[in-house]
């Protein structure tokens, strides 16, 4: 009594720690929920400072780029208007740069590479530049960055547009910008906003950073190449540069597709981590309780359902393998609805083994019938066969004799197909290799002459049939068995006859019957003597229909081949 008492207390506690886990799981699913929301919303705004961050100190910098693209298309838009006028056009560049103050260089390169067009006062030779090949071999907007400009001689930023007729590439023009005038605002930066500025084109070339070129490598996020970032949206993120520093990264577009900035702070200023630890402290209380709960919820399932589940799974196993059938467990710490599957799971396997054993009692007297009524079958055939064998031996009509020869050939292959059935270990189904193999051997011994010295020469692969096409199938090998047997010869090479029976099986659910036999001087000259009319051709074509096969004879030279393909009906479980 109290090993019940204990027991039943047991599962009360069980049973309370379930509805416990059921109860806080909501309210912690709830509070993760939300907690993750306001963590993921911080995230997204410090983000966002970040990334308009970048964008407001790489600000002057989009202004100059953008003015400078502005008065390339300018240029490009009069300079094949008076490019024929090289004083003229040289006269309105050199103006207009005195008027900007902003560049120092303007000019138009043409297809050849000579800037025919410029500020400067000489014309100069590019061909061997490197912007100029890119320029010619993929025309479009292009920012890149020279240490030494080829008119004023100092680092410069070029900004190239190409010119373009119906198609066909003029040349292009140029702007340069000194290098120097890209980060002349990096003094009035707030201290809030980025320590470190890089610009970069499409290509992946640093154009200019506000720490100076040099060593400007080392402070760029490590392990990606800045091509990695070419047509990627905005975005922010925390890493190490190539020296191992621990910095928060920001990559906006300053000119789509052609431009990106590239801002970078020190990792203590990346409020995301900071903020999701800070939101994360509330999650824990929750936490802790849903897994305190759980964990018993997990010991009252694994005694309350589990282990009686696996108990019963066991027992299942044992039946399925042995057919074992174990009492049920009367587990008072089990549910009662456990419990009743368990008594009802019994009582099914008690009445699967009794009906078992009546279907098999059933099938037994059922193949013994089947195979005794065609033993009966096989014996009546052997019968009539028999009194055709007297007929024939009484027959002095050789027509007479040669007819009853093909009735009695056919009643035997019938006869062969019904032993076969009551013989093989298939149910209803007829070995057909070796059936056909039996038909060739008989009616071989049965027609051929003793000092004929036909050599034969069968293959078949192990095929299974049902009896419906078992029959057509083998009173078809017993008729072009026959036929081939009247009609084969000696060839004229001297050497002997033969017979070849091949039935094959193909890879698409088809099998192929081949009879083949050589021609020449007959063998057989009581067959020889005897028209049969075509007799036996109309029989093989009707057995083929059934088979619903088709049927190919090929004669030529020495040899005559008949070949008969039919599909192999597919065999049901049911």
């Amino acid at each position: 009594m109290i090993r019940r008492l204990r027991r039943a207390s047991d599962g009360l506690a069980f049973r309370f720690g379930v509805m416990l886990a059921a109860a806080l799981l909501p309210l912690g699913l709830i509070s993760v929920s939300q907690t993750a929301v306001v963590v993921e919303k911080s995230r997204r705004n410090a983000e966002s400072s970040l990334l308009a961050l970048t964008a407001a100190a790489a600000g002057g910098e989009e202004g100059l780029l953008r003015t400078a693209f502005g008065a390339a298309q300018a240029i490009s838009s009069f300079v094949p208007l008076i490019r024929d006028e090289p004083e003229r056009c040289t006269s309105v560049l050199r103006d207009y740069l005195q008027t900007s103050n902003t560049y120092t260089f303007a000019g138009f390169v043409n297809a050849d590479g000579i800037i025919e067009c410029s500020s400067a006062p000489r014309q100069l030779d590019v061909s061997g530049n490197k912007l100029y090949q890119l320029m010619k071999e993929e025309p479009r907007p292009r920012v890149t960055m020279s240490e030494a400009g080829t008119a004023s001689g100092v680092p410069v930023i070029i900004v190239s547009l190409p010119i373009l007729e119906a198609g066909e590439y003029l040349g292009h023009v140029s702007v340069s910008i000194p290098h120097a005038r890209l980060h002349a605002r990096d003094n009035d930066i707030p201290n809030d906003t980025p320590l470190d500025l890089v610009l970069f084109n499409d290509d992946g070339e640093i154009l200019s950073a506000s720490g100076g070129m040099d060593g400007v490598e080392v402070r760029l996020p490590a392990g990606r190449p800045l091509q990695d970032y070419i047509g990627k949206p905005q975005q922010s993120f925390t890493g190490v540069t190539r020296m191992a520093e621990e910095r928060v990264f920001a990559i906006v577009p300053v000119v789509p597709d052609l431009i990106y900035a590239l801002g970078s702070w020190p990792s203590q200023v990346n409020s995301i981590t900071a903020g999701a630890i800070r939101l994360a402290i509330p999650l824990l209380f929750p936490i802790l309780m849903w897994l305190a709960s759980l964990a018993v919820a997990y010991v009252a399932v694994e005694r309350l359902v589990i282990r009686p589940t696996r108990n019963l799974r066991a027992r299942m196993l044992m039946f399925m393998r042995s057919r074992a059938i174990q009492p049920p467990r009367n587990d008072l710490i089990a549910p009662r609805e456990l419990r009743e599957i368990d008594e009802t799971w019994h009582r099914l396997a008690v009445s699967v083994l009794r009906d078992e054993a009546e279907l098999e009692d059933m099938i037994h007297d059922k193949t013994v019938l089947l195979k005794e009524v065609h033993h009966r079958v096989k014996n009546n055939l052997q019968l009539i066969a028999s009194i055709l064998n007297m007929k024939i031996r009484e027959s002095s009509n050789t027509d007479a004799r040669v007819a009853l020869r093909d009735v009695q050939s056919r009643v035997m292959s019938l006869a062969t197909v019904h032993r076969n059935l009551y013989e093989t270990s298939l149910q209803g189904r007829v070995q057909a290799d070796e059936l056909v193999k039996a038909i060739v051997d008989r009616v071989v011994a049965a027609g051929s002459l003793p000092d004929s010295r036909i050599e034969i020469r069968q293959t078949a692969d192990p095929i299974i049939l049902y009896p419906d096409q078992a029959v057509p199938l083998s009173l078809a090998v017993s008729e072009a068995t026959n036929n081939a047997l009247k009609y084969i010869g000696k060839p004229a090479d001297g050497s002997g006859p033969w017979l070849e029976v091949t039935l094959r099986e193909l890879g698409n659910g088809e099998a192929v019957l081949r009879i083949a036999n050589s021609l020449g001087e007959r063998v057989s000259e009581e067959a020889a003597s005897v028209e049969s009319g075509g007799l036996g051709s109309q029989l093989i074509a009707a057995f083929v229909g059934q088979l619903e096969g088709t049927m190919e004879v090929t004669e030529g030279g020495e040899t005559y081949v008949l070949e008969i393909t039919f599909p192999i009906a597919e065999f049901s479980e049911d």
